[in-house]
C-alpha cells in the first residue's frame, strides 16, 4: 500500500483535510451538492470565481488544486 504522500492528491483529500463535508463546501463556493459531487468524480471542473474561491477554502494552491482535478478525471476515464 502506497504511504498517504504517495497517493494522489484528490478534492476529497482536500476537502476532508480542512474538515469539510460536501453540503458545507456546497454553501461556501455557492454551488449545489450535487456539483461538489460532479467536481470530484471528474464530471465537471469549476468556473474560475470557483476555483479563487476552493483555493482559499480548501487552504491550497492552485497547482495542488489543478492536480486533484486532474485526478478526477484520470479516475473518471480510467474506470
Amino acid at each position: 500500500m502506497k504511504s498517504q504522500e504517495d497517493q494522489p492528491l484528490t478534492l476529497v483529500k482536500l476537502r476532508e483535510h480542512v474538515n469539510l463535508t460536501q453540503m458545507k463546501l456546497a454553501v461556501a463556493v455557492g454551488v449545489s451538492i450535487t456539483t461538489i459531487s460532479d467536481w470530484e468524480n471528474g464530471k465537471a471542473e469549476p468556473r474560475l470565481k470557483h476555483v479563487r474561491l476552493l483555493i482559499e477554502i480548501l487552504g491550497c494552491s492552485f497547482e495542488e488544486l489543478c492536480q486533484a482535478f486532474d485526478q478526477a478525471k484520470q479516475r473518471r476515464y480510467h474506470a
